[in-house]
């Protein structure tokens, strides 16, 4: 989807994917607000035969003691520094560089290495910034230019900044660019609506998205984005099986206005799981049906957290819009021998059989279509549902009380 140009810019870098896989341009630009990214894009620019040699006689094997040694270490040449970046970005839960190792990656190994050795030397010729985007993208702005942009998504992203990432700032910078520009966004917060008032080109698309240390999800959740640009956005050597789909966007109701609530300030990323009992035989003519309460508002549960039922209406629609798979003890996936039928929040107070269900609650059922699973179930040697994810906890406000938990995924 790419016009010609002959400077290309990323100000939001992370990966650097697009610019990896796009043909070299005469300028190119990366930026990025994260020193440590930064930083790393220059040491591998620097990398000698001996440096990447010393890499590769260390560990890239994931193991838990490794991770917390080299988190807490203090670095003191450039290349046990980059070791301990790339290290702790691969096998650190959701790739987020916090203390937390992820259980998915013990004994993986890192194809990094391998890597460095393709896309190093692509880096080369390229000017590494870690500065704030609108200075970056003023100093190269001009009619040759072409932006990328992939900022922080209000609503998705975690611990990068998108609470003080400003929405309407950097629409107004885009208003006032002369180069191209292509941006990649989600569908919350208040840029999809600006963007659409604005009378850009804007499709919608659905890529797979993985957290690898949500065990027991396993397969790729489908995250849904937007792509806008100032230019007719057209595909261009897409095959029949490749799995962009690009339709047309419409804001939901009320979306196009509406502005994304503050974030709370992240502390640490942690893994949560909550067993759910399941309710089976509500119905004795539906056979093979089975239903579970997932959250329940205002209760405390084994964990000490609270959910509103604002937050459990957002985690029961991000569950179905970015949806990937349901998993057996948190292991295999069991895709093709379950079903979902059900995934709703009590409108009113209910009574399910024995069982009283608040208003806001969420309500997940599913048929089981495996003998081997639906005999478990009876038995009782299956006797509910597991569902996990990650949470940010904020510190408590100045007037005392607790924030609740900010949930990020929903496995």
């Amino acid at each position: 989807m790419l016009p010609p140009h002959k400077t290309y810019v990323e100000a939001f870098a992370g990966s650097a994917a697009v610019m990896f896989e796009k043909e070299p341009s005469p300028v190119e630009v990366i930026n990025d607000l994260d020193p440590e990214i930064a930083g790393a894009y220059r040491l591998i620019k620097r990398l000698s035969k001996k440096d990447l040699a010393r890499l590769r006689r260390k560990s890239w094997v994931g193991d838990e003691t490794t991770f917390k040694r080299l988190y807490d270490s203090k670095p003191q040449n450039d290349v046990d520094r980059l070791y301990r970046f790339l290290y702790v970005s691969h096998f650190s839960y959701g790739r987020l560089r916090s203390r937390s190792f992820s259980p998915a990656a013990k004994g993986t190994t890192a194809k990094t290495i391998q890597r460095l050795e393709k896309f190093g030397p692509r880096l080369q010729k390229v000017q590494v910034f870690n500065s704030d985007f609108e200075k970056v993208i003023r100093q190269f702005d001009g009619p040759d230019t072409l932006f990328f942009l992939d900022p922080p998504y209000a609503g998705h992203n975690v611990k990068v900044g998108e609470s003080d990432f400003d929405e309407e700032r950097f629409y107004s910078l885009l208003k006032s660019l002369k180069g191209k520009w292509l941006v990649t966004y989600g569908v919350r917060g208040k840029l999809p609506g600006l963007l659409k008032g604005g009378g850009y080109d804007i499709k919608q698309f659905r890529t797979p998205r993985t957290i690898r240390a949500m065990r027991g999800v396993g397969g790729p959740k489908m995250l849904v984005q937007i792509i806008a640009t100032n230019f007719p956005a057209v595909k261009k050597g897409l095959g029949d099986d490749d799995s962009l789909e690009l339709s047309e966007w419409i804001p939901e109701p009320g979306q196009a206005v509406a502005a994304s609530d503050p974030q709370p300030t992240p502390v640490e990323l942690a893994q949560f799981t909550k067993q759910i009992p399941i309710i089976k035989g509500i119905d004795p003519d539906d056979e093979r049906y089975v239903l579970g309460i997932v959250l329940e508002p205002e209760v405390v549960d084994a964990q000490g957290d609270i959910y509103s039922v604002e937050e459990i209406r957002q985690a029961a629609h991000r569950f179905m819009e970015e949806f990937g798979g349901l998993g057996l003890m948190h292991r295999l996936q069991v895709n093709g021998q379950v079903r979902i039928l059900e995934s709703y929040l009590a409108p009113v107070d209910l009574q399910i059989g024995d069982i009283q269900v608040r208003q806001g609650t969420w309500l997940f059922a599913v048929r089981i279509l495996s003998d081997v699973l639906w005999g478990q179930i009876k038995d009782g040697a299956l006797s509910g549902f597991s569902i996990g994810g990650s949470a940010r906890r904020a510190p408590e406000s100045a007037a005392g009380t607790e924030t609740p938990a900010d949930i990020q995924e929903a496995g």
